[in-house]
C-alpha cells in the first residue's frame, strides 16, 4: 500500500504545481515553502505504512523566547489545535513546535491532499503571525469548548 501512496502523493504535489525532493529511503516528500511574508521553511509528507503525514517545523526550541512559560505555550497551543478546525500543533523529540496532519492512504484523494497541506501551511502562518507576537496574550477561542458543554 505505501508504494501505491508514494504514487499518489506524487501525483498530487505535481497537480499542486509544487516543487519536492522525494528520499527514497524514508519514503519522504520535502517541499520548499515561502509564506506570504518571504519566510522559507520546508512541509515534509511522509509516508508511513497506511498513513500520510504531513508535517512543518513552526518554531525550533531555540527559536523561543528563553523565559517562555513552555507549559502555558504548549497549554495554548492544544487549546488552539482543539479549536482551529484542521490544525494540529505538536512536538518533536527536540522540542520543536510542529503542525501537522495525517490522513489514511484510503481516504487520500487530491482534494483531501490539499487540506491537509494547506493546513499545516496555515499553522505555520498562524504561529508566526498570531502565537509568536502575541503570546502570552493570545487566547484560543472558546467555541468547541464551550459546545461540549451545553447539555
Amino acid at each position: 500500500m505505501s508504494e501505491e501512496a508514494v504514487t499518489k502523493v506524487r501525483e498530487f504535489l505535481e497537480k499542486m504545481g509544487l516543487e519536492f525532493k522525494y528520499v527514497e529511503e524514508d519514503k519522504v516528500f520535502v517541499v520548499p515553502f515561502v509564506s506570504e511574508d518571504g519566510r522559507r521553511f520546508n512541509v515534509v509528507v511522509a509516508v508511513r505504512g497506511d498513513w500520510v503525514t504531513t508535517a512543518a517545523i513552526a518554531a525550533k526550541r531555540d527559536e523561543l523566547p528563553r523565559d517562555v512559560d513552555e507549559r502555558k505555550l504548549y497549554e495554548l497551543l492544544l487549546r488552539l489545535s482543539f479549536e482551529m478546525n484542521e490544525v494540529t500543533f505538536g512536538l518533536t523529540d527536540k522540542g520543536d513546535v510542529v503542525v501537522h496532519a495525517e490522513s489514511h492512504v484510503k481516504a487520500l484523494s487530491l482534494e483531501n491532499f490539499r487540506i491537509e497541506f494547506a493546513s499545516v501551511v496555515f499553522g505555520v502562518e498562524y504561529f508566526a503571525r498570531k502565537v509568536a507576537p502575541d503570546y502570552p496574550r493570545l487566547e484560543a477561542p472558546k467555541d468547541l469548548s464551550r459546545l461540549l458543554y451545553v447539555v
